[in-house]
């Protein structure tokens, strides 16, 4: 039987690659790290003599991905939508041929000896093999026979997603064994932790660190150590964590905390110069608050395609004229959520497609109404207050013409 490994993987294209770490980074440096990370990958797996084939997850992108990894690669596009579906449907398709291994294209290459033994474990009986991440993701799935309960309600893009993964498979009864903890690279304390690494099986992403050092853009501190991490309560949009941290003083200490997927918030201006809001009930201050359009980045989608189906799902709203206005945290005292805001300008609004029982409604504003009462803290919503002022000097003098 064969051994498959899939690499699962965006292009590396400015806008679409690495967006947690712009800033830091610039689009441009952080498609660059993607690219170094996927050809440092590749080439782990050569080094277990498999020839592994890409997986991609980005619509559209197969040229890009084939620029990026040369015309020897075998490039195959994701079925159905979304990272658990990359991973479920990429599994069951290439099963039929044999034990599958999928690793992710954010690591700076693999563990050595790592793939190996994840097939061993296969070989040996166990009904599916995890690589650990040590951002409490996991770098490595592997099976050989399909099993779906290890993507089934996975709060993706948090960092209890290995967690929830392993508690899936017991709860199925599957025997779970795991291989070597690794780094993957997804924020700035991310990357600052592998410009420290002395010895990474990874050329090219090691030569990009020394390029980042050198010119000044990788952080100086480290964060304390995280010695243990427990999932208290989790659903596919959010978990309840509990961490034990170890301070440079040696001391531990405790920190509960939610964790969720990044979000978008988008201001959409008409071209009659009116806001588009949404009125709608929330729960956990027993109150109605007026919202700009915003949710959750769907796996596999840029925080601009999140902006562009939250504008249409909320309001009916479409826009061919976008602008990034910051990326900013909620709460970081409390939450993990990182957020997108957006300017749509020239919005047209048609039917919004709200979910059967969600008790919503559309709401316009004159644009300059909105301003002012930003500005006197007439919006509750910290956050909708918080875009429409970085909006306030954001729309063009035509956007109402």
């Amino acid at each position: 039987m064969t051994r498959t490994v899939l690499i699962v993987s965006k292009a590396p294209l400015p806008g679409r690659a690495k967006t947690r770490l712009v800033p830091p980074l610039s689009a441009e440096d952080a498609a660059e790290l993607q690219r170094a990370l996927l050809l440092d990958t590749l080439d782990s797996c050569r080094s277990e003599r498999i020839e592994p084939i890409v997986l991609s997850t980005g619509t559209g992108e197969e040229a890009a991905l084939r620029e990026a990894v040369g015309p020897a690669v075998r490039i195959v596009p994701q079925e159905g939508a979304g990272l658990a579906d990359a991973l479920r449907l990429g599994m069951r398709r290439f099963l039929a041929e044999g034990s599958v291994a999928i690793v992710s294209s954010d690591v700076p290459g693999l563990p050595p000896g790592a793939l190996a033994g994840a097939f061993d474990a296969l070989a040996d009986g166990a009904d599916v093999v995890l690589g650990p991440a040590l951002d409490g993701g996991y770098w490595l799935i592997g099976m050989s026979r399909h099993h779906d309960e290890p993507f089934v309600d996975i709060p993706w893009s948090t960092t209890s997603v290995y967690a929830t993964t392993r508690a899936r498979c017991e709860e199925a009864g599957l025997e779970v064994r795991e291989v070597a903890a690794w780094n993957d690279v997804d924020t700035a304390v991310d990357l600052a932790a592998l410009a420290r690494s002395e010895h990474l099986p990874a050329a090219r992403t090691a030569a990009f660190l020394r390029r980042l050092r050198h010119a000044g853009a990788v952080a100086v501190e480290l964060p304390p150590s995280l010695v243990s991490s427990e999932v208290v309560l989790a659903s596919p949009w959010r978990s309840v964590l509990s961490d034990r941290l170890e301070h440079g003083n040696g001391k531990p200490s405790g920190y509960a905390y939610l964790d969720v997927p990044r979000a978008v918030f988008v201001v959409p201006v008409t071209p009659d110069g009116d806001l588009a809001l949404v009125r709608q009930y929330r729960h956990p201050v027993r109150d109605w608050t007026l919202e700009v359009p915003a949710g959750s980045v769907d796996d596999g989608e840029s925080p601009l395609e999140a902006a562009r189906r939250e504008l249409l799902e909320e309001v009916g709203g479409r826009s061919g004229d976008w602008r990034h206005l910051s990326s900013f945290y909620s709460s970081s005292a409390h939450m993990s959520l990182r957020s997108d805001a957006f300017l749509a300008w020239n919005v047209r609004l048609e039917t919004p497609s709200h979910d059967a029982g969600e008790a919503v409604s559309v709401v316009r504003l004159p644009w300059t109404d909105a301003i002012a009462r930003a500005r006197r803290g007439g919006f509750a919503e910290g956050q909708t207050a918080l875009a429409i002022l970085l909006a306030a000097d954001a729309v063009p003098e035509t956007a109402g013409e």
